[in-house]
């Protein structure tokens, strides 16, 4: 694994699963890379701390525990995408989102993560995408399954297409990250990653399957074989409070080792969220 060094990683850290803590600096460890939070709050210090109004980050494993710790006042925010941030706004009061004044903004890019051997079915993945990108299909489920489902429309579980003799593509799901990996009260996958991933598999014409998996163990699953695929995040644009662009590359450097990425099939901006009641709304 690549040490993490340099700002723009570190920021794809936080951006994944890490949060403001508002009365002191955290401790414990970041389990992701075994990086410390007292070393990644050192090193944001003088750098991106100054522009929040909050005093450092801490490291959790998955959405549930970010917002318990929200809830129960051990954290001042947390950081997430803006389609899983106006989600939870779509279906609470309880909850705001929010940009600090002058802090840079930050694009996540959402791909489907693959061992390094399976360049070939990578490739044919990424030929899938950016074939439904041209033709408007991504548009559609994007509508569908995120927007649509923002504005409180739960869509029905996808049916998968089998064909006789194919081979299998197995795609784990954490139901962490709604609207995209997202999994009913009934326990049925109904997300858009499950849209996503039949239609990808009715063009390569292969039978995928879904087998369900924590959102900390997706390297794990990866690396044993479980399964074929994850989904995978990693920072892509970064842009100025003007709007101008900053930074333009897609950073890698959090990805496991020996395992590739797909063309990416959405963005979403990096917001903060906190309680309605927050004075950090205030600030």
């Amino acid at each position: 694994m690549k040490k993490i060094v340099t700002l723009v990683v570190v920021l794809l850290l936080i951006s994944s699963v890490c949060f403001g803590a508002q009365d002191e600096r955290p401790a414990g460890r970041l389990t992701k890379l075994g990086i410390s939070e007292e070393t990644l709050n050192a090193v944001l210090a003088g750098k991106v701390l100054p522009q929040l109004p909050f005093a450092g980050f801490k490291y959790f494993d998955s959405l549930n525990s970010m917002l318990a710790a929200l809830i129960s006042g051990h954290i001042a925010a947390l950081h997430a995408d803006e389609c899983t941030a106006d989600y939870l706004l779509s279906r609470t009061k309880d909850y705001a989102k929010f940009r600090p004044a002058g802090f840079i903004g930050t694009n996540l890019s959402f791909s489907m993560l693959l061992r390094e051997e399976d360049g070939e079915l990578c490739a044919r993945i990424s030929s899938a995408i950016k074939d439904m990108k041209a033709d408007g299909t991504l548009d559609s489920l994007k509508k569908k399954y995120i927007d649509d489902c923002i504005a409180g429309t739960d869509p029905a579980a996808v049916k998968l297409e089998h064909f006789d003799g194919a081979a299998a593509l197995k795609v784990a799901l954490t139901g962490d990250r709604p609207p995209m990996d997202y999994v009913s009260t009934a326990g049925e996958p109904i997300g858009f990653n499950t849209a996503l991933v039949s239609e990808i598999a009715k063009r390569l014409k292969v039978n995928a399957e879904f087998i369900s998996i924590d959102t900390g163990a997706r390297a794990t699953a990866l690396a044993s074989k479980s399964c074929d695929a994850v989904f995978w995040m990693e920072t892509g644009q970064f842009k100025a409070p003007d709007g101008s662009r900053v930074h333009d590359n897609v950073d890698k450097e959090d990805m496991p080792e020996r395992t590739i990425i797909t063309e990416a099939f959405l963005e979403s901006p990096l917001v903060y969220v906190t309680l309605s009641s927050s004075p950090l709304l205030q600030k």
